[in-house]
C-alpha cells in the first residue's frame, strides 16, 4: 500500500513539472484525420512474385549441374594410349 501511494506521488511530480515546462501543441486537423484513417485501416499490402529471378536461379543451377556431369563424364573416357 505504502509503495502505490509513493508511486502515484512520483507520477504527479513528473505530470506537474512536465506541465510546467511542455507547451501544449494543436496538430493540424488535416494530419489527425489521415493518422485515423491509417491506423484504423488495414494496410494495403501487395506482394511481387519474382518469376524471372526464380527461373534464373534454376537456369545457374541446370547449368552448374550439366557442366559438372560433363567434367565427370570427361574425366572417366579413357585415354588414347600413344
Amino acid at each position: 500500500m505504502i509503495s502505490e501511494s509513493m508511486n502515484d506521488e512520483v507520477l504527479r511530480r513528473i505530470e506537474e513539472r512536465l506541465r510546467s515546462h511542455l507547451q501544449p501543441v494543436e496538430p493540424d486537423p488535416q494530419f489527425a484525420v489521415r493518422l485515423q484513417r491509417r491506423l484504423s485501416q488495414a494496410p494495403r499490402v501487395t506482394l511481387e512474385h519474382s518469376i524471372g529471378l526464380m527461373w534464373a536461379l534454376i537456369s545457374l543451377g541446370v547449368g552448374v549441374f550439366l557442366g559438372a556431369l560433363v567434367l565427370w563424364l570427361l574425366r572417366r573416357s579413357p585415354r588414347p594410349v600413344e
